[in-house]
């Protein structure tokens, strides 16, 4: 077993049940659950490379992306590449780790210099 005994869909359910209440004009794209659509995929321009979000949400001129990182091996070129495409749409991109490695995810977003990024924990 993991860190978090949770998986990527319970996590994507409770977050997406949270945004939906704060507000009604939102539209979430997400492949992680069955009511939803899938967002389309993001390709870095440069090497040809996709990327496909775990949550998306679009509204009021905003668009925002949910990562959710469950292990350790935390990606900084995708989200380098999520960031800049939401700040291209005046959005946040957000990374959701476990507890445990916020550090760790602290740590690559620093070495890296990716703005635009906000970190969001699991609790143990």
């Amino acid at each position: 077993m993991g860190i978090t005994s949770l998986t990527k869909e319970q996590i994507a359910q409770s977050l997406i049940a949270r945004l939906e209440e704060q507000t009604d004009d939102l539209r979430i794209e997400t492949p992680l659950l069955e009511d939803y659509n899938s967002p389309d995929k993001i390709v870095q321009n440069s090497t040809n490379k996709t990327y496909h979000p775990d949550i998306m949400t679009v509204g009021n001129g905003e668009t925002s992306i949910y990562e959710i990182e469950l292990n350790q091996n935390m990606n900084s070129e995708k989200w380098r590449i999520m960031s800049m495409f939401t700040k291209l749409r005046n959005g946040e991109f957000y990374v959701i780790v476990p507890e445990p490695y916020l550090s760790k995810a602290e740590e690559v977003i620093i070495e890296n210099n990716i703005k635009n990024i906000q970190l969001m924990y699991i609790p143990n």
